[in-house]
This record gives structure tokens, C-alpha cells and sequence, in this order.
């Protein structure tokens, strides 16, 4: 009952440690520190690249000034003329919205009256234009004439930066009605800009619609949204590509819709609902990399390369590709995106209706999310199986991933599934690390009580053998601590360091006080004799090393297979020591008689502790001797009886012998015994 109380308690601390670090997460969710936000960003560019490539109609066409088109007509900027000659043939093509991707903010340097006054001016030299007709004169008229007899939508840039205020507005603000399902007023969803930089006045009221260039990037430099809309002084303006669909679709008027405040959408007077976020800025749904849309150099249409038909009807964009002209920007499926493909997607995204969002509930599915995983992850964690843990976490993250990745591929809503998968591994982790620390330290508990009872079991042993002979307890003790303080010292040597490592070496403490356990099996009249034993006396105890050794052999022999350790278990290295430490070094030991180094470690080890002990201690038939004598009879005894790097390790050690002796003396009057040297 009580380890199951104790089970119950260790999965119940799992559980409460499994939701405290839920609660931490959903608040560290909550406060969208700027990794969580960019964790969001990526699950969408992997989500958006694994979308399959939409194959249908592809609406906007881009007219490039490219490379090939500046070889034929010259560098760039091209006299505005020759714009004007470009925006002529689209119009006369059919185009129904040209929206130019580039500005006209000074007048043209190559218009012959501005040309003439420069010339007079750096060159002193003069020419007469007054036979040239005056409609060629002035370049920026040529163009104004043209923008007013098509359907084209210039490009202006609003100023963020300080210092950039100016008090000119675009031309072309929009006519906005607004619609809210609550009470509250639509608040300005929009940074407003410091500034702009506009057309010349004259191109921007003669151009039948106008707007507005800015592309702004994320927080990591990706770009995957843009502004459809932008407040300046209380007005709001378009996008050049909402400009662009609005003169396509003959709209006058858009429709901003909101709740409770923030704007949710945008609706033109005859089209659909466009999802906006708070700051009026529309997700782009990207179809492809550079080159998704259809490219027509601008030297093909003003040389009439083109094939009839191409731009009837279709919504044209007027930019630039050639090096050094045009910029790129990152997006989510290419690092080297035009910036004129950037406006043709989102005219294609407003045209066809298609398109991607995160809805306001979203954030409340995540947090929904969040709770739910972090609930059944803990107490999967607690209470199931492993393999039924691992199932549960393989299945869960695939079915977030799947799930979320069905809505934007099926409905177009973003819901970002890393966080709740984030959770789930942080969960995993933590927990496993608890409950791996709890089993270690139950383990270790474990572990502690079989070794109290194994100690048990050796002083039950050496209390039986105690009784039968006059070995003290004090003995036990000091042999075990010069055995100790020996094996320590020569696992600092070379020769020694793999022998003798801290488990070797704890076991060896543990085993000695087994060493003569074997003499339970002699008679008590040989064992408790006074006096000295007769030869088949002392042939009959010298078998206690044998009998000692069978003993731990039958107890040995009741273990699992692989309990031994590799040869290194508790009652291995005991039966080890037990069978030999009356060997000696020139071989006259016994039971076997065996010579040098093929006598075990352990035995010669215990061979030495036993034999300074036995000088040390007081017997009946002898006095105890004092250190100085004992260590010159161990000293002797080097090559012969004992080990000589043990012996020079005792010479090293002798003042800790003198200590153990000190602290560990026979409580009681010894029996006679035998003298084992």
C-alpha cells in the first residue's frame, strides 16, 4: 500500500509540475516575446510553401524595362516621351488598368526648354527649338497628355523617417464608407506617414488614379504583407495595386469594415470582402518564385513585337528588372523577389478573391490550443505507457500540423500549430527530466537498502564466524580500513589505476569481512584449541579458504546470469579474497600453493592487512607488538610472503595504519588463536 501511495504521490507531482509549466508557457504566449512572434512567421512560410502551385489564369502581366529593352533604347531614366509612347500602345492594346511601378517626382532633364536654359548655363552655348512643334517641347507634357486618356495609375512613396514632414498630399484619396458591427468607432487602423514623395503635379492630375508605393518587411526582413491602406492627415489612401483593381473594376468607393474599433476588411463597391489586419495591411498569398507571372520586355511594345490580343483586357504593371533599377525583396518562397511581382501578386490576390489571413479568433484557437495540449500531454506523461506517450506526441503534432495546414489550404486561415507543438516538447522534455530524476533517486533509495541489507548479511556472516573463533570486531574493521586506505594508494599508480577503480574498490571494503568465513566449517576442537595444532590439525584448517569459497560459490550461484557485473560482483571479488589472501608471494601459501602476480589483487591485499593485524592485536598466546616492530617484520616479509608494491604502499601509509589501530581497538579479552604467518 505504501509503495502504491508513493507511486500515486510521484505521477500526481508530475501532473501539477506538467501544468505549471503550461501555465508559464500560455503567459509567455500572452506576452508574444519577439522568438515566439518569429516562430509564427516561419511555420508560415513553410506552411505557404508546401501549398500546391495554383495552375489557373494568372490576371496581371508586367511590362519590363529590362536589360534587353535599355541595349535597344538607351540608359534609364528614358525621356518621359518615350514612357508616354510605351503607355500609348497599352492603352491602344487594351489594357484595362496600367499601374506604374516607379516615380516621376521631377521634371524631365530631357525636354528641350530645360535642356536649352542648362546648355546657356554650363556650356554658354544656344539653340533655337522654335520650329519644333510645341507639343514636343515639354516632355512632362507629352506625358500628362497621354495619362489622361488612359486608364493608369501612378506610384507615389510616403516618408516614415523623422524630419521628413511635408504638408502635400497625394493626389486621389479615397472615398470611404465605413461599417461597424459594434458601436465603436473605426479607430485609425495605420502609422501615419511623416511625409511624401509625390508626381509632378501636373502627371498626378492628369493621371485618373494614384497610389501609393511602401512595401513594409517583418521583424526578420521577409516581406509577406502589404499595406492596402495608409491614413495621412485624416485621409485615407490606396496601394498601387488596390488603385490598380479599382480603375480595372471602375470602383469609386471602398468599404472599410470593423469591430469594436479594429478593422477586419475592406470591400470595394462591386467586389468582395478583402481580409485586412489591424493595420489595414492584407497577407500576400505568394504563388511562386520570381517569375510566377508573365513578363513582356518594354522593347517588344514599343516595337510592336507583341502579339495582338496580349494585353486586351488584362491588368498591366509597369517596372523595372534591369540591374541596378529595380529592388528585390525576401519573401516567404524566394530571397530575390522583383518588387514589380510584389504589386502583381497582390492585384492578383484582389482580383481573384483568393486569399490568406489570420482571423481574429485565431489567437483564441492557439490559446485553446495551448490549454488542451498542455492537459493531455501531462497526463499522458503521468500516467500512460511510454510507448503509448510516444504515440500520443507523434500523433498530436502531426495532427497539428495537418490540421492547421487543411485550414489554410481549404479556407485560407492561418493558425499557427508550432506553439502547442513547442509546448509539447518543452513538456516532454521537462517531465521526462522528472521523471527521470524521480526513478534515479528511487533507484539510488533502491540501491542504498540492498546494500544495508548486503552490510546485514556480511555482519550476520562475520557475527557467526565471531562466535566460533576470537576474531573481534575491531579486526573486521581495521582490516577493512588498511585494505581501504592500501587499494586507494595504488590506484594512483600507473600499474594499478584500471584494477583498482571506486567501484573495485568499494567492493573490496564491502568483501573483507568475509575473509575468513570459512572457518565455520572447522571443528571447534581444532579451531578453539590452546596450544599449537599437530600436522593433520593444521592440514584440516587450512581448508577454511576452500570452505569459505564454496560458500559464497552456492550463494553466488543463485544470482541472474548478468547480475555479476563482468566478473566484479559483491560475492565474486568475496570469493576471490576469501580463496587466497593465505596465498603468498615465493608461492609457499595455501590452498593453491600460488606464486607472484597470479595470486588476485584482492587476496594479496588482504594477505597484508591480515598479517600487520595479527601483530598488532593481543592474544593469549602473545602480547601485541608495537608499530615500530610490526612494520619491520612486514618490512621482512617483502618478496617473500607479501607483495613488494604493497608492502613499499604500507611503508608509505604507516602513520594511517598507527590511526586505524587507534581508532578501531578490541573491545574484549581475545581468545587464544593461531598464528597464520
Amino acid at each position: 500500500m505504501r509503495v502504491a501511495n508513493q507511486s500515486r504521490s510521484r505521477q500526481w507531482l508530475i501532473v501539477l509540475s506538467g501544468l505549471l509549466v503550461s501555465c508559464v508557457f500560455i503567459v509567455v504566449y500572452l506576452i508574444q516575446p519577439a522568438y515566439f512572434s518569429l516562430l509564427g512567421l516561419k511555420a508560415y512560410d513553410v506552411m505557404l510553401g508546401s501549398l500546391p502551385a495554383d495552375k489557373g489564369f494568372r490576371e496581371p502581366l508586367i511590362v519590363d524595362i529590362d536589360e534587353v529593352s535599355l541595349a535597344q533604347f538607351g540608359q534609364w531614366p528614358w525621356p518621359r516621351y518615350r514612357v508616354a509612347l510605351l503607355l500609348d500602345k497599352l492603352n491602344q492594346a487594351g489594357a484595362r488598368a496600367v499601374a506604374l511601378d516607379m516615380l516621376f517626382a521631377e521634371p524631365d532633364r530631357t525636354s528641350l526648354p530645360l535642356l536649352q536654359a542648362e546648355m546657356k548655363r554650363d556650356l554658354e552655348v544656344e539653340f533655337s527649338i522654335q520650329d519644333l512643334p510645341a507639343r514636343f517641347r515639354d516632355n512632362d507634357a507629352v506625358l500628362a497628355g497621354t495619362l489622361a486618356r488612359g486608364p493608369f495609375v501612378l506610384g507615389y512613396s510616403f516618408l516614415y523617417e523623422e524630419n521628413s514632414f511635408s504638408d502635400i498630399s497625394p493626389a486621389h484619396p479615397l472615398n470611404v464608407i465605413s461599417r461597424s458591427t459594434s458601436a465603436a468607432p473605426l479607430l485609425s487602423p495605420c502609422l501615419e506617414p511623416q511625409g511624401v514623395i509625390v508626381n509632378l503635379p501636373e502627371l498626378s492630375q492628369a493621371a485618373p488614379a494614384s497610389g501609393f508605393l511602401n512595401a513594409l518587411s517583418d521583424c526578420d526582413g521577409v516581406l509577406r504583407r502589404l499595406p492596402l491602406i495608409i491614413n495621412l492627415n485624416g485621409r485615407y489612401y490606396p496601394s498601387l495595386a488596390l488603385a490598380a483593381v479599382m480603375q480595372a473594376k471602375s470602383a469609386d468607393k471602398i468599404i472599410l469594415n470593423s469591430f469594436k474599433g479594429k478593422l477586419e476588411s475592406l470591400s470595394l463597391a462591386r467586389g468582395g470582402l478583402v481580409p485586412l489586419d489591424e493595420k489595414g495591411n492584407l497577407l500576400l498569398y505568394y504563388h511562386g518564385k520570381q517569375g510566377f507571372y508573365e513578363y513582356v520586355a518594354a522593347a517588344d511594345v514599343l516595337s510592336d513585337r507583341v502579339a495582338e490580343g496580349k494585353f486586351k483586357d488584362r491588368v498591366v504593371v509597369v517596372g523595372a528588372t534591369a540591374a541596378g533599377l529595380h529592388d528585390f525583396q525576401v519573401t516567404p518562397l524566394d530571397s530575390f523577389y522583383p518588387g514589380v511581382e510584389v504589386h502583381a501578386t497582390m492585384i492578383d490576390n484582389l482580383l481573384q478573391g483568393k486569399f490568406l489571413r489570420q482571423p481574429v479568433w485565431a489567437r483564441g484557437g492557439e490559446l485553446v490550443a495551448l490549454f488542451g495540449i498542455g492537459i493531455m500531454a501531462t497526463l499522458f506523461l503521468a500516467w500512460a505507457r511510454p510507448w503509448l506517450s510516444l504515440l500520443f506526441f507523434f500523433g498530436a503534432g502531426c495532427g497539428l500540423w495537418y490540421g492547421s495546414f487543411f485550414l489554410l489550404k481549404v479556407q485560407g486561415f492561418f493558425v499557427n500549430p508550432l506553439y502547442a507543438m513547442a509546448l509539447m516538447v518543452v513538456n516532454f522534455i521537462f517531465l521526462t527530466l522528472l521523471k527521470y530524476w524521480r526513478e534515479e533517486r528511487a533507484l539510488v533509495k533502491r540501491n542504498h537498502d540492498l546494500l544495508m541489507a548486503q552490510d546485514t548479511t556480511i555482519i550476520s556472516l562475520t557475527a557467526m564466524a565471531e562466535t566460533r573463533d576470537d576474531e573481534t570486531g575491531g579486526h573486521i574493521l581495521r582490516i577493512q580500513n588498511f585494505v581501504r586506505i592500501l587499494a586507494e594508494y595504488l590506484a594512483s599508480q600507473t600499474k594499478y589505476k584500471k584494477q583498482l577503480d571506486k567501484e573495485m574498490i568499494d567492493l573490496l571494503y564491502r568483501s573483507v569481512p568475509l575473509h575468513d568465513i570459512g572457518k565455520v566449517g572447522v571443528l571447534d576442537r581444532i579451531l578453539l584449541k590452546y596450544g599449537k595444532l599437530t600436522a593433520p590439525e593444521f592440514a584440516e584448517m587450512r581448508e577454511h579458504p576452500r570452505i569459505g569459497r564454496d560458500i559464497l560459490i552456492k550463494a553466488e550461484a543463485r544470482l541472474p546470469v548478468d547480475s555479476g557485473g563482468g566478473g566484479r560482483s559483491f560475492l565474486h571479488v568475496a570469493r576471490e579474497l576469501v580463496y587466497t589472501h593465505h596465498e603468498k608471494w615465493d608461492g609457499s601459501g595455501y590452498p593453491r600453493g600460488l606464486r607472484g602476480e597470479n595470486i588476485p589483487l584482492s587476496g594479496r591485499l588482504v594477505a597484508l592487512a591480515d598479517v600487520y593485524d595479527v601483530l598488532r592485536s593481543r592474544k593469549r598466546y602473545k602480547p601485541a607488538l608495537p608499530h615500530v616492530e610490526a612494520a619491520e617484520t612486514i618490512r621482512n616479509l617483502r618478496g617473500t610472503h607479501l607483495d613488494p608494491d604493497i608492502v613499499d604502499a604500507f611503508l608509505a601509509l604507516e602513520g594511517k595504519f598507527v590511526e586505524i589501530v587507534d581508532r578501531f581497538p578490541d573491545a574484549a579479552e581475545p581468545y587464544d588463536d593461531l598464528t597464520l604467518l
